[in-house]
């Protein structure tokens, strides 16, 4: 068998593979001879058909099935001869083969990109000084009680960062709905701009039940940069008025959060806000190695990504998802991310970072104990979802992480 290998892009490799005709006849011969014992022709015994009258009414089929059986064979064969790692699944194509001559076809992979990773270690990075005020912890515990706010349902005129449940059809500039411009059951806060501030303040004192026709201009800044600062019109029909109704700030709210106490709660607050500068530190450690580190990212990485994303968004609402528009958004984010992995892949790889059996185990022990599960019961389902090899990677990326940390020039102030 001959390999030749070339290299279109730093993550993809494209293998011309061909094979003796000899190896291939081989089996298409024994396919010929075991399908000879098991069908029957009309005028002939089962097994007595002559070869030659089998091959005309069902050699190009045969032959077909043989391909099938060895175009994977080979290409496993070849793959390990260069010793190529590929991403995924090959794409086989330009199969090619006649009797008497070669099998030849193209499988092209992908793979994970050579990074020619510059320095990494001593990245001077700024530590701003720990200082927790009562202030912070007063704005955190005030969003948390947001959080766990209940929405209900109020009577009378809506107010100002009052909610709303409404339906929103745009209207052309003659009052007619414009086809595929309606959201149904959208909620959102009377004051958060969505459509701009003039149609929050047309809203301002609806009522459930009511219609009412606003005109507005989007905002500068709309997702949809067709539509920024461009006059509109809609068709409003509110199905209900709501309002947060915030928890009281004591040892029962801090109870159903996980804590003893309301002050046990202030404490583990007032402990993430002090970690607050070293994830920082983290944060600039990572975006350097992303920013100082240019290679182009396997597509197929990306397009799970991406594929991931959509899939998520479309799991978290009810109302019709822009794919392309989210792909084009998140586009950048993706690339990021997947440097990201690639990057601390390598390091890992170069300073001898591994995960231990006992850290995996601490870690799903940890997720157990977080839900109230058994271990077994973990890594039971995380076996049957795949979910093993990501925590495996989160405590990998982690401990590259306190590496980075640990070589960094930190500088505070």
């Amino acid at each position: 068998m001959k390999v030749t290998m070339t290299e279109p892009a730093p993550w993809k490799r494209v293998l011309d593979i061909e094979v003796p005709s000899t190896q291939v006849q081989e089996q298409i011969d024994s396919a010929f001879q075991r399908y000879r014992k098991q069908i029957k022709l009309p005028g002939f015994r089962q097994g007595k058909a002559p070869l030659d009258l089998l091959k005309a009414r069902f050699g190009e089929e045969i032959k077909r099935e043989v391909l099938q059986k060895l175009v994977p064979e080979f290409y496993e064969k070849a793959r390990e001869e260069v010793h190529l790692v590929p991403l995924g699944q090959a794409v086989v194509e330009e199969i090619e083969f006649q009797e008497g001559q070669s099998l030849r076809f193209k499988a092209t992979v992908e793979v994970k990109p050579a990074i020619d990773l510059k320095e990494y270690r001593g990245i001077r990075v700024t530590k701003r000084p720990v200082e927790v005020t009562d202030e912070q912890l007063q704005r955190a515990l005030n969003a948390l009680r947001d959080r766990h706010a209940d929405v209900v349902r109020v009577e009378g005129k809506a107010q100002p960062q009052q909610y709303l449940v409404a339906d929103i059809q745009q209207l052309d500039r003659t009052g007619l709905p414009i086809i595929g411009r309606k959201l149904t059951n959208r909620f959102f806060q009377l004051g958060d701009g969505m459509f701009g501030p003039e149609f929050d303040d047309h809203l301002v004192g609806i009522q459930a039940g009511e219609e009412r026709r606003v005109s507005t201009v989007y905002p500068q800044d709309y997702q949809d940069p067709n539509l920024a600062g461009q006059d509109a019109l809609f068709q409003v029909t509110v199905r209900d008025v709501l309002e947060k109704r915030l928890p009281a700030l004591d040892d029962a709210f801090a109870e159903d959060l996980g804590s003893s106490s309301l002050e046990a709660l202030t404490a583990s607050i007032r402990r993430d806000l002090e970690q607050e500068p070293d994830r920082e530190v983290r944060g600039q450690l990572i975006e350097h190695l992303v920013e100082n580190n240019s290679f182009e990212v396997p597509q197929s990485m990306l397009r799970t990504y991406l594929d991931q994303l959509v899939a998520n968004a479309k799991r978290s609402t009810r109302e019709p998802v822009d794919e392309e528009e989210l792909r084009h958004q998140y586009h950048q984010t993706a690339i990021n991310q997947i440097k990201r992995y690639l990057i601390f892949e390598e390091i890992a790889e170069r300073e001898g970072i591994t995960v231990t059996e006992a850290e995996l185990d601490e870690r799903i022990a940890l997720i157990a104990q977080r839900g109230n599960l058994t271990v077994e019961q973990v890594k039971r389902a995380f076996r049957e979802n795949g979910r093993i090899e990501r925590i495996e990677s989160e405590i990998k990326e982690d401990k590259v992480l306190d590496f980075l940390v640990h070589v960094a020039e930190i500088h505070v102030g």
